[in-house]
């Protein structure tokens, strides 16, 4: 499809945008307009069913049901930077280069016609020219000031652009990461793991905190919840920046040491566990000291295994070993 098919159908597809956007009385904010051009592009099928659904039943689209669909089916992936934004600004860019040689060309028109102003000025008896010249002049300063002003409308449409992509951005950051620990959710697990060979030297660490139900139970979530972040903290502290660090659910965590042998990864499991077991942990409201903390962890390589599942179930079969030996140890698989 060469540009100016490509810039037809961007053009159609955003005119028919906006056309949605006014009769539905929807603001056309960058999200509100994502969402809705992926709709009228039918790129997205399960956005596209979901407003057909509401449609359908004569509801109005509220700006709740369009954040909902943005972060479900839009933020999460490259779809409208890939679909969207991508053939936009190179539309846009292109428009802007265009009106940008216009005006340089309306400047040079400019010069010349006032040099021939004032050529004419030294002459007498050429009204009908002098007319002519002045009318054109105006013509071209008129032309330039509507060319000035669209360049400005589109460097604001070009801002816009650049506020979705940072909103964007920080959407997919926040889908990959747990929200308590800042440690990566499984989600942002399985997009780490994609930068690791397979076939190199990696082992898994499978860490649950020891009782934790009775921590919860005893001094409440809000408590267990800074448990979880200590823990969580000291784990990062023992480990690379190569290293994945990932809070699996609840008080479960998981960590794959990056081209590390199970011998030396077993040694850091133990410094964690040990740090961990060493917590003095504090309850700011009565000023008196939690019970010790300690953590199970299962350890496991990647010899002989072709999935990463595989190497999380032989990790967590290690855990559930050290658990029914007693706790507070690593036992490798």
């Amino acid at each position: 499809m060469s540009f100016e098919d490509d810039y037809q159908l961007t053009s159609k597809f955003s005119e028919h945008t906006h056309d949605f956007l006014s009769s539905h009385l929807i603001a056309p904010t960058p999200v509100n307009y994502s969402v809705i051009y992926l709709y009228i592009s039918n790129e997205n099928e399960m956005l596209s069913a979901a407003i057909d659904k509401k449609l359908k039943k004569g509801e109005s689209i509220t700006a709740d049901f369009m954040a909902d669909l943005f972060k479900r089916y839009v933020s999460f992936t490259q779809q409208v930077e890939n679909t969207v934004l991508a053939p936009f600004e190179e539309t846009l860019t292109k428009t802007l280069e265009q009106i940008s040689k216009q005006v340089t060309n309306e400047d040079k028109a400019a010069v010349n016609l006032q040099k021939l102003d004032k050529i004419l000025a030294k002459s007498k008896g050429n009204t009908s020219i002098d007319n002519i010249v002045s009318y054109l002049f105006n013509t071209i300063n008129t032309t330039k000031a509507q060319h000035e002003t669209l360049s400005q409308k589109l460097t604001t449409t070009q801002q816009e652009i650049n506020q979705l992509k940072d909103k964007l951005a920080s959407s997919r950051q926040e889908a990959l990461v747990d929200s308590l620990t800042g440690l990566l959710n499984r989600r942002g697990c399985d997009e780490k793991l994609q930068n690791l060979n397979h076939n190199d030297t990696h082992t898994s660490l499978a860490i649950d905190i020891d009782h934790f139900k009775k921590v919860n139970d005893t001094f409440g979530h809000f408590i267990g919840d800074k448990v979880i972040q200590r823990i969580a903290k000291t784990i990062e502290s023992h480990i690379g920046e190569q290293d994945i660090a990932v809070r699996f659910g609840g008080e479960e965590f998981v960590v794959v040491m990056a081209h590390t042998p199970i011998a030396e990864a077993k040694n850091i499991a133990e410094k964690i566990r040990i740090s961990i077991s060493n917590m003095k942990l504090k309850q700011r409201d009565t000023n008196t000291y939690l019970p010790p903390i300690s953590v199970s962890i299962g350890i496991a390589q990647n010899d002989n295994i072709s999935e990463w599942t595989s190497l999380f179930e032989q990790a967590d079969n290690a855990l559930y070993q050290a658990k029914n030996s007693g706790r507070n140890r690593c036992i490798c698989a």
